[in-house]
């Protein structure tokens, strides 16, 4: 009765526990290889994606040469015209590869927290197109978010057509890895990200590789990219002391700052799909609209890198910056949430950058030496982005690495940790983490459980079970379940549907078949999981539980088949 299908797929095909030495040293150098083979593509990917799209938005925002006059005011059409045509290709996208919603970072994580779904190559690629061109053409997204999920897909990619026997999981971590420490120029930030938001747990077995990866992709970067800071800064002391107050209330207000920004970005999507309107209808307002702002506030529109920068350095009024924080969620939430398509995280950084640039003004104004105020905007920014993305310890990294200031990195690490804390507290998840909630799948339960309800019971039920005829006499059942040498059989009629379960103990007083048939037994559906199997078995007493499907008995199983498979998942997890 324990025999059962054994369909897992294991997390890591190579241990040093049961495998040769030349079987270790090929592993070591297979994963080296990789890795390397992963960090140039990735470089070249990520440089490729980012400077693309800024010099084809640079195009349309570099000057006015489409103006339209109305009413004695002159508005930029520009926008409208890029944001339109990008509308047409992302549709065009849709179309061609047939994607009825696009996949992020979100996925990635889910990929990597078990075994049994792994990445749509096609659609990672057709989502970082859709990236490409929503930032090419204008739209408030960001570009970071679809450079991890084209890291993960790429990683995906390798690992189906390379023929060598690593675990998956390695594979979509160093992809990652290598496409943070590309986009951003941060290797350091880049093995962080991989350990902190995707694999969720820290190992000098993965270490090796996904730290392999983000060198080679930095190191590519340096050879044969810019490799210039992303945020300029004042080089001035900070005293911490006098900036603590400060900082503790910039975490206050980027924590409700996050937490309103990842609420809008819900609530739309709710409201896009509640509206029954279709993506070519929703892209077409949200054009207007988008282009009708950004017409009158170009800041707003694009990645936003350079206005972050002017942001920091204390380049806009206090006014302006108001406007600013509320326009960049504005357009965001429609741009990410009507077709178009990006990340998150870089209108966060934007919004939290707007929020501390806000916040410094009035500092100013309480007394803080204006040569400090730009440790707020950055803090604001480090600590809305942390939040959003759930990955506290890279953001204060990237900081660091960005800014090339460690005394920035620790102004801004104590607002990201107490922001996190407020955030975690009152929103409950990341960004990421929520979609995933969204869609039923907890990630606050563990790997474990995410690997468990993944597998479903079809591919664990046993064929082996005793099948009896309700035409059978007591004594004909006794005996065959004798012979079988098991204590419950099932009565089945001749289509295959289960009439009930017997024991061997109730025959002994049973007058007739019929007297004695339990005709509710505990049962599963095949398309129940291992999760479902558990929860069942926990509350139920039999030597096995039948699996019914459309109400034929197509299956049983028992409660060493559950375990059984339970503990290889949990001796997998511990090989990986």
């Amino acid at each position: 009765m324990s025999a059962h299908k054994n369909n897992a797929v294991p997390l890591s095909r190579i241990s040093s526990e049961n495998s040769s030495p030349g079987t270790i040293i090929w592993s070591i150098v297979a994963q080296v290889f990789l890795s390397i083979v992963i960090g140039v593509v990735m470089a070249v990917v990520a440089n490729g994606f980012i400077e693309g799209a800024r010099w084809i938005a640079g195009l349309s925002t570099g000057g006015s040469r489409f103006i339209l006059p109305i009413a004695g005011f002159e508005l930029k059409m520009d926008l409208f015209l890029s944001l339109g045509l990008a509308a047409i290709l992302i549709l065009g996208v849709r179309r061609v590869l047939g994607i009825t919603a696009w996949s992020g970072p979100a996925e990635s994580i889910f990929a990597v927290q078990q075994s049994k779904r792994p990445l749509d190559i096609k659609l990672g690629i057709g989502s970082t197109m859709a990236a490409f061109i929503s930032a090419s053409g204008g739209a408030s997204v960001g570009q970071y978010g679809p450079l991890v999920h084209c890291g993960a897909t790429f990683a995906e990619l390798v690992r189906k057509y390379v023929p060598i026997a690593l675990d998956s999981r390695l594979f979509i971590a160093c992809g990652v890895a290598g496409a943070i420490s590309a986009g951003f120029n941060a290797p350091i930030a880049g093995v962080l990200f991989a350990q902190e938001a995707l694999l969720r747990r820290f190992s000098i077995g993965n270490v090796a590789p996904i730290a392999m990866t983000s060198f080679v992709a930095y190191a590519v970067n340096q050879t044969f990219f810019d490799l210039s800071l992303m945020f300029t800064l004042p080089d001035m002391p900070i005293e911490l002391s006098e900036l603590f107050p400060f900082l503790t209330i910039v975490a206050v207000l980027s924590s409700i700052t996050a937490i309103f920004y990842m609420s809008a970005l819900r609530g739309m999507r709710q409201l896009t799909t509640q509206s029954g309107l279709s993506f070519p209808k929703l892209m077409a307002i949200t054009v207007l609209i988008v282009g009708l702002i950004g017409a009158l506030l170009p800041e707003v529109a694009g990645l936003g890198n350079q206005q972050i920068n002017q942001i920091i350095n204390g380049q806009f009024a206090l006014g302006f910056l108001v406007i600013l924080l509320i326009a960049k969620v504005a357009v965001t939430v429609l741009c990410l949430n009507t077709g178009f398509f990006g990340g998150v995280f870089g209108p966060a950084l934007f919004v939290g950058a707007a929020l501390g640039g806000i916040c410094a003004h009035l500092a100013v104004m309480a007394g803080l030496e204006p040569s400090m105020s730009s440790a707020l905007s950055v803090a604001a920014m480090a600590a809305v982005g942390a939040s959003v993305i759930g990955a506290p310890l890279t953001v204060i990294m990237i900081v660091i690495e960005l800014t090339g200031s460690y005394s920035y990195g620790l102004s801004a690490m104590l607002c990201v940790i107490l922001c996190s804390i407020l955030t975690l507290r009152f929103f409950g998840l990341s960004y990421f983490d929520r979609q995933l909630l969204d869609k039923g799948i907890d990630m606050r339960l563990g790997n474990e459980h995410i690997e468990m309800s993944q597998i479903q019971v079809s591919e664990i039920e046993s064929s082996e079970f005793l099948r009896l005829s309700p035409a059978m006499a007591v004594v004909e059942c006794q005996q065959a379940m004798a012979d079988a040498r098991v204590t419950e059989a099932y009565v089945c009629d001749d289509s295959g549907r289960m009439v009930g379960k017997i024991d061997i103990h109730s025959l002994g007083a049973a007058g007739a078949l019929e007297s004695i048939l339990d005709r509710e037994p505990t049962q599963l559906s095949p398309d129940e999981t291992l999760v479902d199997a558990m929860n069942r078995a926990s509350t139920f007493v039999g030597e096995s539980i039948p699996v019914i499907d459309d109400g034929r008995l197509v299956g049983a199983l028992t409660e060493g088949d559950i375990f059984n498979r339970v503990l290889e998942i949990q001796d997998s997890l511990r090989r990986a």
